[in-house]
């Protein structure tokens, strides 16, 4: 069974390093192999590809390596092949190797990598059945666990800390720049804390209005959304850039203008939109997505024994799926009719 992957994640890599080995999911085409799928979220970036020839794990490598464009990547790099490689993909569309355990946005993560690969022609038979079985574990394991019971995203974890730091947040104003999946997940955990009120920040007025109208919140477009900083108590950026919107000689100034009152600023983007120097500005106080890893750990006490039940449902599943592979490659017609059981998604399979 010829199935690698290469990847680097927040197990491995700072979110400094993370941030230079980001991809959009349309970026597959960059990758020089036959059958690879590529998966880029703010924790992890990882290429998964099913290869007869030898040389692919270091033509992987290297794949990296020329993204990143600095030396000793390989230490922050890991290796997974053949039931390894199985295990860890449905353990990652379990949600039970993100930051926080149990979140939903993973699965629609893996799915819309494996879509961008099938679109482009980049995967085979037995890369569809893989993909597509990884889904249906992902699926599986949040409908016969309570993983996701009390399950928080990063961008309600955010709000966590913001809570904590504030306490009680209805009389805070905050200032949310970006209107994707994950500022519509912060704004509905901010507005169930009841805050003073909402602005949504966006390149594109139009989403920040769609997000804004749905939490009775103010939108803005990137430039007045600049200029509210100075109002704001506390701003959580979570924008698609390849480069920080908010430099630290902006912030700079922003404190400035303010009198320099506390300003709290939590950057849940990656690669970050907040330049990590703005750390160093007097009361202004800076977190990136690493710094939620503490609340995110406090989430698992109370889920460890559903915890442990996922961890059973993949590796069955995972072991399943090697047999069948097995199978195949020993030539066993019936190994066509599993695999078209894979594909089907029963609810009493276990």
């Amino acid at each position: 069974m010829s199935l690698t992957l290469v990847g680097i994640s927040h197990h491995t890599a700072p979110v400094e390093l993370r941030e230079k080995l980001t991809f959009r999911d349309t970026e597959i085409h960059k990758v020089k192999e036959k059958e690879a799928v590529l998966l880029s979220t703010c924790n992890r970036t990882e290429l998964y590809i099913h290869s007869h020839d030898d040389a692919h794990k270091e033509r992987a490598v290297n794949f990296f390596k020329d993204h990143f464009q600095e030396g000793g990547l390989e230490k922050y790099l890991y290796i997974k092949e053949k039931q390894e490689m199985v295990r860890h993909l449905f353990t990652v569309a379990a949600g039970l190797d993100s930051l926080v355990y149990g979140e939903q946005e993973i699965l629609k993560q893996v799915k819309d990598a494996y879509q961008a690969a099938l679109n482009l022609g980049m995967t085979s038979k037995l890369f569809n059945v893989l993909f597509q079985r990884a889904l249906y574990v992902g699926k599986l394991v949040r409908t016969h666990t309570g993983i996701a019971h009390g399950a928080l995203s990063v961008g309600s974890v955010a709000v966590s800390l913001a809570e904590k730091i504030f306490g009680d947040l209805s009389e805070s104003n905050v200032l949310l720049f970006g209107a994707g999946e994950m500022a519509e997940i912060s704004a509905r955990h901010l507005m169930s804390k009841k805050i003073k009120k909402l602005f949504v920040a966006n390149r594109t007025l139009e989403n920040a209005q769609k997000l804004a109208a749905q939490f009775q919140g103010a939108a803005l477009n990137l430039e007045d959304g600049f200029s509210r900083m100075t109002s704001a108590d506390i701003i959580i950026t979570s924008v698609s850039s390849d480069e920080p919107i908010l430099t630290s000689d902006m912030l700079k100034k922003t404190m400035s203008d303010r009198g320099n009152r506390s300003l709290f600023v939590i950057d849940i983007g990656v690669p970050r939109n907040v330049d990590a120097s703005a750390h160093n500005l007097d009361n202004l106080y800076l977190y990136n997505i690493d710094d939620l890893q503490g609340i995110a750990g406090e989430n698992l006490k109370s889920r460890g024994g559903e915890i442990e039940k996922a961890r059973n449902i993949v590796n069955l599943k995972a072991d399943e799926f090697c047999v069948w592979v097995k199978s195949l490659e020993e030539g066993d017609e019936k190994s066509l009719k599993h695999g078209a059981e894979y594909l089907r998604a029963s609810a009493g399979d276990l």
